[in-house]
């Protein structure tokens, strides 16, 4: 009886601890697509390889703006705008992760939901999304 519950606890410790790769790279675009859409973008680029992350904080400027209205109803949009993970999978090829996800924007017409898609790679011991797409 021991030695069955030795084995158990070690049969559980073992399961619990694991985590798939998946799992891990889908909450990386989680928090990515959380921090975009609440346009915290420093954020969302220390997700990102640095290409990526240099091309975020370069294209969305702060003072990009025509005017203070224009930027409130950018940040209501985009704060009220949801996303759905769909689906991941490991591409075998390369070991990395693609999901796929849809975008669905506020104040749209219907269902509008836009499918896109992220890769995401290992480096070290964290996920990098290396692609948006």
């Amino acid at each position: 009886m021991k030695r069955f519950l030795t084995v158990a606890l070690a049969v559980t410790l073992t399961l619990c601890g694991c985590t798939s790769k998946t799992d891990k790279a889908v909450a990386v675009a989680d928090s990515f697509l959380t921090s975009f859409f609440n346009m915290n973008y420093d954020g969302a680029a220390a997700l990102c390889s640095d290409d990526i992350a240099a091309a975020l904080r370069d294209t969305i400027a702060a003072d990009a703006y025509p005017s203070e209205e224009i930027r409130d109803k950018v940040v209501e949009a985009s704060r009220n705008t949801t996303f759905k993970i769909v689906s991941s999978a490991v591409d075998d090829e390369s070991g990395d992760v693609v999901v796929s996800y849809e975008i669905h924007p506020w104040g749209a017409v219907g269902d509008a939901a836009i499918p896109r898609t992220m890769r995401l790679q290992r480096t070290g011991s964290d996920w990098r999304i290396t692609a948006l797409e």
